[in-house]
């Protein structure tokens, strides 16, 4: 009985082939699976969400088309150890070493141009290697494994030297909320980038509120956060439309259990800019404060008390809250 059930078995490196493609095509699958019914990702760092600005179409698309790649593999595989035919194993060196060199550009131009690490893309290129390696034992070809090896490098390498001039994103584009003189184009334009899980922003924003008439310029609200109670939130502010968008949003951070309300992709991708943007300049913490004084001139204000003291020399904090505001969902 073992012999007949270790007769039908797959050699030992086609079976680690066949592991390999289909735990990548799974892990691939599961991540589309997650951004389309969850809303939510399996790398949700601002680097992950930098990287995916920088695809023409689209970050989603490109995970679907990897995990389409890798389900090709595992079935190429798997018919190429049960019929023996030369033009199968060849279809899947082709397409392997595509995707290795592909890969290599994409690392190469996050690594060096970028200099962000998306974990997903890292994850994917280790599976490519791992595919490679046990692509090369299973049909004994060591000097594949050497041209799969050059492929990956020399995109890697041409990616690298390119100077491509990445930009930020508009700063316009990231926020959510605005106020004040938005449609005077010689206004300054104050943006800040906040979290509803910081108690910081809260005072900030509770200083914003309680001074609103006598602040100068357009203001906009820049968020950062990504959870999906955390759009309810933000759908929910955006909706109100309320003469007063700090005090919205102060009221929409004490809700305990946000109601699960329509959130438009608009939305989602203004949240994915306003990451992309904070990434892209270097800021490691909010709240953060960027003020548009005209072409060329920004004045970047990080952290409370410098945004205060902003405030203080224009003649705009007239009232002054200090205490903590209430709690990340401590009110109803």
């Amino acid at each position: 009985m073992l012999e007949k059930i270790r007769h039908h078995l797959p050699p030992l490196p086609q079976a680690t082939l066949l592991l390999v493609s289909f735990a990548a095509a799974a892990f691939l699958s599961l991540e589309v699976w997650m951004q389309a019914v969850r809303h939510t990702s399996l790398c949700s760092t601002t680097s992950c969400a930098l990287v995916g600005e920088y695809i023409r179409f689209g970050e989603g698309n490109l995970i679907k088309l990897g995990a389409a790649f890798f389900w090709s593999l595992w079935l190429l595989a798997f018919f190429g150890g049960r019929y023996p035919k030369a033009w199968i194993w060849g279809l899947s060196w082709l397409l392997l070493s595509g995707a290795l060199a592909f890969d290599g550009t994409l690392l190469g131009f996050q690594f060096v141009a970028l200099r962000e690490f998306c974990l997903i893309c890292v994850i994917t290129g280790g599976l490519l290697g791992l595919s490679l390696a046990a692509m090369a034992w299973s049909r004994r070809w060591g000097t594949a494994l050497l041209l799969g090896l050059a492929a990956w490098s020399g995109g890697f390498a041409a990616s690298a030297v390119i100077d491509f001039q990445v930009t930020p994103p508009a700063l316009q584009d990231t926020a959510f909320l605005s106020w004040g003189d938005t449609a005077n184009p010689k206004a300054h334009r104050h943006v800040l980038f906040f979290s509803l899980h910081c108690s910081h922003c809260s005072k900030v924003l509770t200083n914003l509120a309680i001074n609103q008439e006598h602040l100068g310029g357009a203001w906009y609200l820049a968020p950062l956060d990504g959870s999906e109670d955390d759009f309810y939130r933000l759908a929910a502010a955006q909706q109100a439309k309320a003469d007063n968008p700090f005090l919205e949003v102060l009221r929409q951070e004490s809700i305990q259990q946000p109601q699960a309300v329509p959130v438009p992709e608009s939305l989602r991708q203004t949240v994915r800019t306003a990451r992309s943007y904070f990434k892209s300049k270097g800021f490691d913490g909010v709240p953060v404060l960027v003020v548009w004084e005209g072409p060329g001139r920004e004045l970047i204000l990080r952290g409370e008390s410098a945004i205060y003291r902003y405030l203080q020399d224009q003649g705009w904090l007239v009232q002054r809250f200090m205490a903590n505001p209430p709690a990340y969902g401590s009110g109803q």
